[in-house]
């Protein structure tokens, strides 16, 4: 029952750590890896959130080599 315990807490701090790099990610770094978020609305990037949040560790390795290589 204890590993199952650690489990659900490191799901759930995956989560919470993914809920608040996306929305970060979505508002702030994501013109930085994508030039076509320039234009975009509040409300498209709200629907990005999610999957942002999901995916957050395979975003910041990719906004971190970004901004490493500066292109």
């Amino acid at each position: 029952m204890y590993y199952l315990q650690m489990l659900l807490y490191l799901l759930y701090a995956y989560l919470g750590l993914g809920l608040i790099f996306g929305f970060w990610f979505v508002f702030r770094g994501a013109e930085k890896i994508d030039q076509n978020m320039h234009g975009a609305s509040w409300q498209t990037r709200l629907l990005l959130v999610p999957a942002s949040a999901a995916l957050w560790l395979l975003l910041l390795n990719k906004y971190l080599k970004q901004k490493r290589h500066g292109s």
